[in-house]
């Protein structure tokens, strides 16, 4: 059942959609329960990151909707598909960034692996150069350590690389890179994919010179399920924080998988909220342990299609809105 705010601020941005039709508004609507951002380059970003992932921007109106009906201000991880260029997400990230900060990933982990090291330099330097004003925190790297990604630890990090060398050394932009969490090795195929030992072999200037270190946790990626405790994420992250000294730390993917990630079903709303509120839910003990160090993030993945339109039956929105609310 939805609470009575809930349902306000659900009604009050369906009936602004119904006003503005497929047009897009400019500026955050009076609605809007969070106020607007400053909009300039270099914008400071939050202590505590609030993410979110869109991976498609083909209902945006209802997309923009969702993100700033919102409570507390997200981040948005926006996802830059193979085959596309700066001016297909320009629109969104023009109507996106008042009311929210946006983390543009370069290349989601399996499309990695269709690009070769010069590829990925030209599609940073080209992704860089005309929305880099636009982009509060680039990420360079996807679930690095998935064999999904390339076919070695030296083939993925010169990617890695490459993308950080651009972003980083030519744009003088805040990076962040994102790793797999493995709770052992039941869940890979390649002794290469261990977290941590594949996190001390990075290049150097890596590991020193990137802002933000996430772990993307699914629990039906392993077999059987990995479902970590806090206290068991917490010495993960700790050793994170030696090996990448300058770095902040956060989750930077989790989800409810289904048919399309292999398993047999799709999961159902309970599914989706049970996980949410598990991994959300872990913030302030997170941030208790590892201090300043820690920056949240979560970005729930399937938030186009589990909480766009929000106004639907079995839209998970409302969790993701009270979830994301209550980080401090």
């Amino acid at each position: 059942m939805m609470h009575g705010r809930t349902a306000w601020r659900i009604g009050a941005a369906a009936a602004w959609l119904a006003l503005a039709g497929s047009a897009l508004p400019q500026t955050v609507p009076p609605a809007a329960p969070h106020a607007a951002l400053p909009t300039a380059a270099g914008r400071a970003l939050p202590e505590r990151l609030r993410g979110i992932t869109i991976d498609s921007t083909d209902r945006l109106t209802a997309t923009v909707l969702s993100v700033r009906a919102l409570r507390a201000v997200p981040t948005v991880r926006l996802v830059l598909d193979p085959g596309t260029t700066p001016g297909d997400y320009a629109p969104a990230i023009s109507h996106l960034r008042p009311a929210a900060y946006v983390m543009a990933e370069l290349l989601d982990s399996e499309a990695m692996r269709g690009f070769s090291v010069a590829g990925v330099k030209k599609r940073a330097r080209t992704f860089g150069a005309a929305l880099g004003g636009q982009v509060d925190l680039w990420e360079i790297g996807n679930e690095a350590n998935g064999a999904w990604v390339g076919r070695s630890q030296a083939e993925i990090d010169a990617k890695v690389a490459a993308a950080f060398d651009v972003i980083h050394g030519e744009l003088g932009a805040r990076t962040a890179l994102t790793l797999n969490y493995w709770a052992g090795p039941q869940c890979y195929a390649y002794p290469w994919e261990a977290t941590l030992p594949y996190a001390r072999a990075m290049p150097e200037r890596v590991r020193t010179g990137v802002d933000f270190v996430f772990l993307s946790l699914y629990e039906t990626a392993c077999d059987p399920v990995q479902r970590p405790t806090p206290s068991q994420l917490i010495v993960t992250f700790r050793e994170l924080a030696a090996i990448f000294p300058n770095a902040r730390l956060g989750l930077g993917e989790i989800g409810a998988q289904g048919m399309a990630d292999g398993l047999p079903s799709e999961p159902v709303l309970a599914d989706k909220q049970r996980i949410a509120a598990r991994y959300y839910g872990m913030d302030g003990v997170l941030r208790a342990r590892l201090g300043p160090r820690w920056a949240g993030g979560y970005f729930w993945w399937y938030y186009t299609r589990d909480a766009v339109p929000m106004v639907r039956a079995g839209s998970l929105w409302p969790t993701l809105d009270d979830l994301l609310a209550a980080i401090p």
